[in-house]
């Protein structure tokens, strides 16, 4: 059983910053490698079945267990031990938090098809993504993934939400 917690902070002591999520999806398979030489990781693993798309990190033994990742950066640039890193702007905090209960619905399909255990992790440097919001009647109420939010349900956008922020996004998902 993989303890994210303790494996994330001590990823946090030796890389503070990652590039792209590319990177840190890396560094996240080495660091699980490092820990246990043993375990068979695979990256941009197949969903297969009627499941669209690619697990980012699929841990194999007695019971596999998916990761999903998600990599929500807020504008930084920053040097850190000599590597300069340019993280862009990616605001849309709207869109961002439909995508992440997208694949945390997606996560849910491919558990009860395969009986595997799942689970998607954010990392951010942005504390509009943990902070709760202040707001609850906003358009994207629904797609709020603050620290200890729940979800659950049929989530979709609110009745105000553009055709420019549902575009391709506007499947209610449960």
């Amino acid at each position: 059983m993989v303890e994210i917690d303790r494996v994330m902070s001590d990823m946090a002591g030796r890389r503070p910053v990652f590039c792209s999520e590319a990177d840190f999806q890396h560094e996240l398979a080495m660091e699980l490698r490092m820990r246990q030489p043993d375990q068979q990781i695979r990256l941009e693993y197949p969903l297969g079945g009627d499941l669209r798309g690619a697990i980012d990190v699929l841990l194999l033994g007695e019971r596999p267990f998916a990761l999903e990742l998600k990599y929500l950066c807020k504008g930084l640039v920053a040097e850190v031990s000599g590597e300069r890193f340019t993280l862009r702007q990616q605001s849309a905090h709207d869109i961002r938090g439909h995508d992440v209960c997208k694949d945390v619905a997606r996560m849910e399909a491919f558990v009860r098809r395969t009986n595997h255990g799942a689970a998607v992790l954010v990392l951010s440097n942005d504390p509009a993504y943990w902070q709760p919001r202040r707001r609850g009647d906003t358009v994207d109420a629904a797609f709020d993934i603050a620290e200890a939010k729940e979800l659950a349900g049929t989530l979709q956008w609110g009745d105000k939400a553009s055709a420019g922020t549902t575009r391709r996004r506007d499947v209610p998902r449960n």
